[in-house]
C-alpha cells in the first residue's frame, strides 16, 4: 500500500473541508452535483474523443493501482542476477536453461534465453534496448492521457460556470435575492475543475511517470546483468556494478535467495503437480527471494497499466 498517496488524498480533502467549514455559514453552498457532473463527465467525454477507447479504459486502472507500494524490488532482482552469474561462472551459460521455467519475469527470461541460444553481446544489447525504449514510450503515453485530463478539467469547470451565469442572468428580471446564491453555485464548477486537475489528475500523472522511470531502471539492471553474465564477469563485480543503479539507502535491500535447503530449490517447488501451482510457488524476486504464495498474482503483458504500479510485478510487462 502506498501510504503517501492515501495520506495526501485524505489530508488534502480534510484541510479543504475544514477551511470550507470555517469560512462559510453553510457548507452546502459548496455542494453542486450538476456542476460536478459537468466537470467530470465533460472531462471523461473529451478524453474519449482524444484517445482510443482501450487506452482510456486502461487509465482508470491507474487510480486504483496508484495506491500500491512506492518502490519496485530492484534489489531482489540484483540478487537474482548475481546468483545467475555465479551459476554461469561455475557451470557455464548452457546450464542457465534449467532456470528459465522458474523465472516469471519475461524480460529476464528472454534475456537468459538469448544467452543460452548463443546471441552476441551487441545483438542482446540492441534487442533489450529496443524493448526498454518501446516500453517507456508506450507507458509515457498513458501518463500523457492523465495529463490531458488535468488540462481539460479546469476548462469544463469554466464551462459549468458559464452555464450557471447564463441561468442566473435569466433570473435577474425576477427575484434579485437569488443572484448571490446563483453566482456561488456557478463558481463551484470552476472550483471542482481546479481541484480535480491539481489534486487528482496531475499527481497521478506524476506518479505514473516516476514509476515508469523506476521501471526503466529495473529493466536496465536486468539488461546489464545479462550482458555481464555473457561476458563471464565475476559475481562480486556484477553485484557492485548493478548496485550503482540504486541509492546507498537501498543497498540493504539486495539479499540473496532464501532457499529452504540445498536439496530443495523453490524454483522447482510444485504443489498438486499442475502448472498453476508451480507458477505460484516458483521463485520470484518481487517477493523478497522467497517462495511466492497465492497472494503474489501474475501481471500479464496485456495489462500494462496495472503492471506499472503492481507490487507483484513478476514480469513487469517485459521488465
Amino acid at each position: 500500500m502506498n501510504i503517501a498517496t492515501v495520506i495526501g488524498i485524505i489530508s488534502g480533502l480534510g484541510i479543504l473541508s475544514f477551511a470550507t467549514y470555517m469560512s462559510t455559514d453553510s457548507i452546502m453552498a459548496f455542494v453542486n452535483f450538476p456542476g460536478f457532473s459537468i466537470v467530470l463527465g465533460g472531462t471523461i467525454a473529451a478524453t474519449f474523443i482524444c484517445y482510443p477507447l482501450k487506452e482510456v479504459l486502461l487509465v482508470f486502472k491507474v487510480f486504483i493501482a496508484a495506491l500500491q507500494r512506492e518502490e519496485l524490488p530492484t534489489g531482489n532482482y540484483i540478487a537474482e542476477l548475481v546468483f545467475l552469474a555465479k551459476k554461469a561462472s561455475a557451470k557455464g551459460k548452457i546450464h542457465l536453461e534449467k532456470e528459465l521455467s522458474g523465472i516469471e519475469n519475461y524480460f529476464l527470461q528472454d534475456g537468459l534465453q538469448m544467452l543460452v541460444d548463443g546471441y552476441g553481446k551487441e545483438e542482446i544489447r540492441e534487442i533489450m534496448d529496443v524493448r526498454i525504449q518501446n516500453t517507456c514510450e508506450q507507458e509515457m503515453a498513458t501518463a500523457g492521457i492523465v495529463r490531458t485530463m488535468a488540462r481539460l478539467a479546469p476548462a469544463f469547470g469554466i464551462i459549468g460556470t458559464l452555464i450557471g451565469l447564463i441561468s442566473m442572468m435569466q433570473a435577474m428580471g425576477g427575484d434579485i435575492e437569488s443572484i448571490g446564491p446563483g453566482m456561488a453555485t456557478a463558481l463551484t464548477t470552476t472550483l471542482y475543475g481546479i481541484l480535480l486537475a491539481n489534486m487528482i489528475f496531475l499527481p497521478i500523472a506524476v506518479k505514473v511517470e516516476n514509476r515508469i522511470n523506476e521501471r526503466v531502471i529495473l529493466m536496465s539492471v536486468i539488461r546489464d546483468g545479462i550482458l555481464y553474465i555473457r561476458e563471464k564477469t565475476p559475481a562480486a563485480i556484477v553485484l557492485h556494478k548493478l548496485k550503482s543503479y540504486l541509492p546507498p539507502r537501498r543497498w540493504s535491500s539486495i539479499k540473496g535467495r532464501a532457499w529452504p535447503g540445498r536439496h530443495s530449490n523453490p524454483r522447482r517447488h510444485r504443489q498438486g503437480g499442475n502448472r498453476s501451482d508451480a507458477r505460484h510457488h516458483s521463485y520470484n524476486p518481487a517477493a523478497g527471494g522467497k517462495r511466492g504464495g497465492l497472494g503474489h498474482h501474475i501481471c500479464r503483458y496485456d495489462d500494462p497499466i496495472v503492471v506499472l504500479f503492481c507490487p507483484h510485478r513478476h514480469h513487469l510487462n517485459g521488465g
